[in-house]
């Protein structure tokens, strides 16, 4: 069990920043818990008096946790302060936006409560520190995704303009209140209904789109320039991440022997508790690229299980040249297939204070970026207990 509180799961962002004495970009450090990254600085943006374009950041931290992260902002003032679980810090100029090339990683400290033992644990740690784990997206990954709504991109990429839109506005994510779900629910016995569905509309977006809606009716294509870019980002990134988890599935089941499966929102997650020489180091060698127009695939092996992947859901490459939304793309990147997690150590361990008569172990590392500690742990966690 992990982030029974806030301090047992730790992340702090390590970045290399080119700061100058003076420039267009204020940066602070970001010190937050109970906040995701995106909803804190729609925060910022409306009590700063600051378009949402004004704040960059290199990656998503999780609400779920104490988060150390770099921001952005393009204005001169210091909005230094602290409020309700944050604190905002400025550390300095840049001429530049904060982005994913500037960090190098995220330093983790994590603390595993209701342990019967430690043996187990252990055990997995040394395991991890000499093979790895499978650089899955994890869940935070696949909020969005409504197994009977399916993905947003997924809609777009088929052309089912209506569909997309109904993705959107009628899925509940997995964090919403019950109200909320009732709410959404309602959105999608109203469909079509646009008067009904504005009257239900509760944030800008809503507003926005029902009400256009309402006076063009079957505007499908039109109303989808209307939903925010950013968001739209993320729902594309959502289901990219879906279909290189999915090819690193297929790559591994017929490579590994003795894989462990732990269920997760959008399929799967397999591990292995040691891989053999040539195994491994095929797998440390490998990058997957995401899924886009435009993509150099490693080898015939992958490129088949891609070609599957596509040919399954009725997709193939040229649709995702979409052009339906041009200021949002899908743009390729490589993913390494195996981590080694650096600096993998107990920290310290004992008695649980939270849960009587049972363990607890702390531990620190370092991944890379776009590694998730969340999968390091599902790894540690998986396979035979004490």
């Amino acid at each position: 069990m992990i982030k029974s509180v806030p301090e047992d799961f730790i992340v702090q962002e390590k970045a290399d920043l080119p700061f100058c004495p003076k420039g267009k970009f204020r940066v602070y450090l970001l010190k937050k818990s109970h906040w995701n990254t995106l909803d804190l600085l729609h925060s910022f943006s409306r009590s700063f008096g600051l378009p949402l374009e004004k704040f960059s950041y290199g990656g998503k931290k999780d609400k779920h946790g104490l988060t150390y992260q770099f921001i952005a902002v393009e204005a001169p003032a210091d909005f230094s302060q602290e409020g309700k679980n944050f604190s905002l810090s400025s550390q300095g100029f840049m001429d530049r936006p904060m982005g994913p090339d500037l960090i190098q990683g995220n330093s983790f400290k994590v603390t595993m409560r209701d342990l019967p033992g430690f043996a187990a644990l252990e055990r997995n740690i040394e395991e991890a520190r000499a093979s790895g784990f499978p650089n899955f997206f994890d869940d935070q990954r696949f909020r969005s995704y409504d197994p009977e709504r399916g993905f947003f991109a997924e809609k777009i990429l088929k052309r089912h303009w209506n569909g997309a839109l109904q993705v959107y506005f009628t899925s509940a994510s997995p964090d919403s209140s019950k109200n909320e779900r009732q709410r959404k629910i309602t959105l999608f016995e109203n469909w079509r209904d646009w008067p009904a569905c504005l009257n239900l509309a509760q944030d800008a977006a809503e507003k926005r789109v029902f009400g256009y809606l309402s006076a063009h009716p079957k505007a499908f294509a039109s109303a989808l320039h209307l939903l925010p870019q950013e968001e739209i980002s993320m729902l594309y990134a959502a289901f990219q991440s879906f279909l290189w988890n999915e090819i690193l599935r297929r790559t591994l089941r017929p490579k590994v022997e003795d894989l462990t499966e732990v269920n997760g929102i959008a399929g799967k997650y397999f591990f292995w508790s040691g891989l053999n020489k040539d195994i491994f180091s095929y797998l440390s060698g490998l990058e997957i690229p995401t899924a886009a127009a435009k993509m150099d695939l490693p080898d015939e092996l992958v490129r088949s299980f891609y070609q599957e992947v596509l040919s399954e859901r009725g997709l193939r490459p040229g649709l995702f040249r979409t052009k339906v939304l041009r200021k949002v793309s899908f743009r390729s990147f490589n993913r390494r297939a195996l981590i080694v997690p650096e600096d993998l150590r107990i920290v310290d361990k004992g008695e649980d204070e939270i849960h009587p008569a049972r363990k607890k172990l702390t531990m620190s590392f370092f991944l890379p970026r776009g590694a998730y500690g969340t999968m390091l742990v599902k790894r540690l966690t998986c396979g035979k207990a004490d």
